[in-house]
């Protein structure tokens, strides 16, 4: 059975954790709630980087004034704010660009330029996620996700449960909300689709008593700690 206490340091201030297991024991240093933040941006600004060079180079590839092609795919979907462009067929994620209309669109190209490399950095993060417990963010930040136990959660922890299992749930009540609710009668979709539990784990995120764990960590069995230089 394995034991956690938290204390802070007289000295410098930092949380540290203790887990205990038999005869063992090891004390490793809880991630700041900034430093993860700052990791989960990191990772997001270059996904949408990707996207948004990827879109560029679409765009800039052909001519979209013509009879042959439609208009601009869209305007980068999750950076409208940069973009000078209409569309005729409004993509809202990703997964979008994989059903857009052949006769309107090159489909080879748009694999090519956007979903191709989405998925290498993609997959490159789940490796990484699943050898180390690092996202390209998370080293940045110097800090890395683990077991309550210290052990590595490997690819079922850091990736199926941690953020697919996690994205899928958060889906699931946005659409029964909808559903149920109706928010469309009384908020703009677009605001409301924004993922109910992110609030919660930003919240559950600065709470000292609960080792900064988050849902996600919860349902992984994990916990996020200062890495070892």
């Amino acid at each position: 059975m394995v034991n956690t206490q938290q204390h802070s340091d007289s000295n410098n201030n930092q949380s540290k954790l203790f887990m205990t297991e038999s005869r063992s024991s090891v004390a490793v240093e809880l991630a700041s709630p900034w430093r993860r933040i700052a990791a989960y941006l990191i990772n997001n600004a270059i996904y949408y980087f990707i996207i948004f060079i990827g879109l560029r180079i679409y765009n800039a590839t052909f001519d979209f004034e013509s009879e042959t092609l439609g208009q601009n795919i869209v305007q980068p979907f999750e950076l409208w704010f940069l973009s000078d462009y209409e569309s005729t067929e409004p993509v809202s994620s990703i997964l979008g660009l994989l059903f857009v209309s052949e006769e309107t669109h090159d489909l080879s190209s748009i694999f090519l330029y956007i979903i191709l490399p989405v998925a290498i950095f993609a997959l490159w993060q789940t490796i990484q996620m699943s050898i180390t417990g690092q996202s390209i963010g998370k080293r940045l930040m110097g800090i890395k996700v683990i077991g309550i136990y210290g052990q590595n959660p490997g690819f079922v922890g850091t990736v199926l449960l941690r953020e697919i299992s996690f994205q899928m749930i958060s889906h699931i009540i946005v659409i029964l909300v909808v559903i149920f609710v109706k928010p469309s009668e009384l908020i703009d979709g677009r605001v409301f689709n924004f993922p109910l539990l992110a609030i919660f784990c930003l919240i559950m995120l600065f709470l000292k008593n609960i080792n900064y764990r988050t849902l996600q960590d919860y349902l992984a069995k994990t916990i996020v700690i200062k890495a070892e230089k």
